[in-house]
């Protein structure tokens, strides 16, 4: 009778010695997975602020009286000008904002940069909001614009053919990226041979332009 109480009291104290191992080991686990845990919380902090940062810059602003164009460094018009409708806009890789008088400008400030701006905006030039460059409606007429590009933009298909149907006298039509592209590479060549010494000034085209800078 006392060896059968001996060997249970044995069996019990095993067991309680095995379930404290048990408990210090869960213990331990769980106080090395904490720092980690709260490592990653911070980082997924810190992730949700930058998203946070890159979204509020990624919003278009209205030029200052003191923006020039960031290629021609001429005037760049704001949304109370009558030129201010063919206003640019865009961000560089440093998220800084860049402004330009015509949209063949800004093609030539990646040109010269050999940058791509993936955040560009131009003016709807019903309502003078601004717009993604790249979805927008391009119409190309005879019409003035700061640097005589003559490019319109516009929200959508429709407000691009109803103003193309109310301006035939201009022959507007339908355009796109890839004709700005062309002309204003066009125009790009030429003042690269004017600062080689073959001229001096913008370009032909652009010095003309500066008159219309002047007398709007």
């Amino acid at each position: 009778m006392k060896k059968m109480q001996m060997l249970l009291l044995v069996v019990i104290a095993a067991l309680f010695i095995s379930a404290c191992g048990k408990s210090d080991n869960t213990s331990e686990k769980k106080e090395d997975q904490s720092p980690k845990t709260e490592e990653t919380a911070a980082t997924e902090v810190k992730d949700k602020d930058d998203e946070s940062s890159d979204e509020a810059d990624a919003t278009p602003k209205e030029p200052t009286e003191s923006d020039k164009c960031a290629f021609c460094n001429m005037e760049v018009y704001g949304s109370d000008h009558e030129m201010g409708v063919f206003t640019v806009q865009a961000i560089n890789k440093d998220g800084e904002h860049l402004f330009f008088d015509d949209s063949g400008c800004l093609l030539n400030m990646e040109r010269q940069l050999e940058e791509h701006f993936n955040t560009k905006w131009v003016r709807d030039h019903e309502t003078k909001e601004w717009i993604d460059a790249d979805s927008a409606v391009i119409v190309k007429g005879e019409f003035e614009t700061p640097m005589k590009y003559g490019y319109a933009f516009f929200k959508d298909e429709e407000s691009a053919n109803k103003f193309i149907e109310e301006n035939s006298d201009k022959n507007a039509a339908l355009s796109s990226w890839d004709e700005i592209d062309k002309v204003s590479n066009e125009r790009y060549m030429k003042k690269m041979q004017n600062q080689n010494g073959e001229a001096h000034g913008h370009d032909e085209t652009d010095e003309d332009a500066k008159d219309e800078h002047g007398g709007h």
